[in-house]
């Protein structure tokens, strides 16, 4: 962004200043140009098709002979040109050569009135002399050449017309000063128009870069609130916000699928005494060591592992019933537990330990999704009671969908 700052700034406000962009903004910036002038190259060249097509009326008024030269050089010669080049302008990995190739076609059109000037027998060569002019005029707007290839085409095209005028058709050095003087007044405004597209193009597309950047760079900070809006900063799961919405989610999808549910909350063991025996920085560590061991066990798509409040912590498993909730349960009990994270003030063990509560059911449109929360929550409150460091799961009846029925413990 510094290197389109500084283009910007030597770009200026308007004027003729010309300014080439360091390497690669450059090569960005002649994409951008092929990009947005490809349209108008393609109408520029259909209507100079069309427009040399018909003018093949004023061929009319010259004799037989001549007339002949002039349709030969519209119709055999100039008009397929223009014809392959508008073809060219569709074949998308050849478009890096669109401005040479198109230089070309725009030669071999004024080459071509060129040689109308030398096989018109009128004296005063005015009715294709002004055509040259149209041209000239046409390669530096319409047409959308860059000011390097109009500019060279304009030179190549002016010395073939000189020459042709004062060598060969001996043309009246008054009318041919009046000419030459149309066509280089005519080159000064051209390239005056080009110069001042070629920087307003310039300008376009820097506040477009610029623009992009912006736009993602609210994205971003739009995508960090988000993220940090549904976690947690502590121990960087979920919170408690993002886990009922997830619950909300996962719980509709299971309606919809007749999928289990299941749901475990954990407790870590007297938490309080470890922090006010060993600080709440070391309270805080813990927190992080147990919630990153949890989080490992939400391996799929729809689980979700988040930090409930406090010292407690919810893992979410969508598809997975009862027994497979208390088994994931279990592994993630022996897995805090073999952090071997010292608690010598526990009543329960040398270690922090956690308890935990299971509860899995299958939904329906009857049922309560908070149902599934207090069942979890009690099994939870009934491990507790059982000496903490265990887990038990809470069943409810899956082909009554929702109504509580027993509680079972599992150790």
């Amino acid at each position: 962004m510094e290197m389109v700052q500084k283009a910007r700034e030597n770009l200026g406000e308007g004027g003729l200043k010309s300014v080439r962009f360091p390497e690669p903004l450059e090569s960005a910036f002649n994409e951008y140009y092929g990009d947005k002038t490809l349209k108008h190259v393609r109408v520029a060249l259909f209507t100079g098709l069309i427009l040399y097509a018909v003018f093949g009326l004023v061929d009319g008024l010259l004799l037989p002979a001549d007339r002949a030269h002039m349709w030969f050089i519209r119709y055999a010669v100039v008009c397929p040109t223009v014809v392959a080049g508008l073809a060219f302008t569709y074949f998308p990995h050849l478009r890096r050569f669109m401005q040479p190739v198109v230089s070309l076609v725009m030669l071999v059109g004024s080459l071509g009135i060129v040689s109308m000037v030398y096989y018109d027998p009128t004296p005063t060569k005015n009715y294709y002399y002004s055509g040259l002019l149209l041209l000239i005029m046409g390669a530096f707007t319409f047409v959308s050449l860059r000011l390097r290839y109009a500019m060279c085409w304009a030179v190549a095209t002016t010395m073939a017309y000189e020459t042709v005028a004062f060598f060969i058709n001996h043309t009246d050095i008054t009318i041919l000063t009046q000419n030459t003087f149309s066509i280089v007044a005519t080159i000064i405004i051209g390239a005056f128009s080009n110069s001042l597209m070629g920087n307003y193009l310039r300008r376009d597309f820097l506040n477009a870069k610029l623009l992009e950047y912006e736009n993602r760079q609210l994205q971003n900070a739009t995508l960090e609130l988000r993220r940090l809006s549904i976690s947690d900063p502590l121990t960087s799961l979920g919170n408690r916000r993002h886990f009922e919405v997830m619950l909300d989610q996962e719980w509709l999808r299971a309606v919809r699928s007749e999928a289990p549910i299941a749901l475990i909350f954990f407790d870590i063991d007297c938490f309080k005494l470890y922090n006010d025996n060993y600080g709440h920085q070391a309270g805080d560590n813990c927190l992080k060591l147990v919630a990153q061991e949890l989080g490992r066990f939400a391996r799929r798509p729809g689980d979700t592992a988040a930090r409930y409040g406090g010292e407690e912590f919810v893992l979410l498993l969508s598809g997975i019933g009862l027994a497979d909730a208390a088994t994931i349960a279990k592994a993630c009990r022996k897995a805090v537990e073999a952090l071997h994270i010292p608690h010598s003030h526990s009543p329960v063990a040398r270690v922090v330990t956690v308890s935990a509560g299971v509860a899995a059911m299958i939904p329906d449109l009857d049922a309560d999704r908070q149902q599934l929360v207090e069942a979890a929550d009690k099994a939870l409150y009934r491990a507790k009671l059982k000496g903490r460091n265990n887990v038990v799961a809470s069943s409810r009846d899956t082909e009554r969908r929702g109504r509580q029925v027993y509680q079972q413990a599992v150790s």
